[in-house]
């Protein structure tokens, strides 16, 4: 029997909050050493990309950018007992401040959202925040201990 009022085949707001997955943020903080404008750069440049933009212990085994609004970005991250591609858009480029794109995996089945920040920190260092929202609160921890990683190489790379 149907209540007055409700369609057939459609959830209620609150039913759909119940069968929604608990989405959550994983966040890092860095201090770099290098000004907002060199770890911007690093964000965008697939090079330093092929340096730092993987948890250890694996590697990028391919890296593409479109580094744009709109463009495309693609990395496969090889690990020793799988591979697993990221593909996204950019979504806000803001030289020297903040980078954001889109992230899709190869197999969660929602889209979340990276954000960097970048702010001077002293006289020679940048102060980063990596935001990633929209995840499944199963995987925060994960995805915080991976972009923890991400920004070590990344502090390492820059120091160079």
């Amino acid at each position: 029997m149907v209540r007055p009022g409700r369609r057939v085949g459609r959830l209620s707001a609150a039913d759909a909050a119940l069968t929604q997955p608990e989405l959550a943020s994983a966040r890092v903080e860095r201090v770099l050493p290098a000004v907002p404008e060199v770890v911007y750069d690093a964000w965008l440049d697939e090079d330093a990309l092929r340096e730092f933009m993987c948890p250890a212990p694996g590697r990028i085994s391919a890296v593409a950018v479109d580094a744009r609004l709109g463009g495309s970005l693609r990395v496969v991250m090889s690990f020793p007992d799988h591979d697993r591609e990221i593909t996204g858009h950019f979504v806000a480029l803001d030289r020297p401040q903040r980078v954001c794109f889109t992230w899709n995996t190869d197999v969660e089945e929602h889209e979340s959202i990276v954000t960097i920040l970048l702010a001077p920190h002293g006289e020679d260092e940048t102060h980063m925040t990596i935001i990633h929202t929209r995840q499944l609160a199963t995987l925060v921890r994960s995805y915080r201990d991976g972009w923890s990683s991400i920004a070590d190489a990344l502090a390492d790379h820059l120091a160079g």
